[in-house]
């Protein structure tokens, strides 16, 4: 069963600089439920790690203080 998950799973590449979307979870308790945003951003992607983690910095170049898991991104399309 993981090999038939596994070989439709495309690689998400994800370079510096690249503008990204940071999906937003775990927003418990929010009013708004189903209706609020799921996604936070544009953030452009200052440095990649090995380990599958980005550090992002927003477009008024203020920095991330915790790197975020790549999974978590979205590629931003202009």
């Amino acid at each position: 069963m993981a090999h038939a998950f596994k070989k439709r799973v495309k690689p998400r590449p994800f370079q510096k600089r690249d503008l990204v979307l940071r999906i937003l979870r775990g927003l418990v308790g929010d009013p708004r439920r189903k209706f609020r945003p799921s996604l936070s951003g544009p953030y452009v992607i200052r440095e990649l790690t090995p380990e599958g983690a980005a550090w992002l910095t927003d477009l008024d170049e203020n920095q991330f203080s915790e790197p975020t898991n790549v999974d978590q991104l979205k590629k931003y399309y202009v």
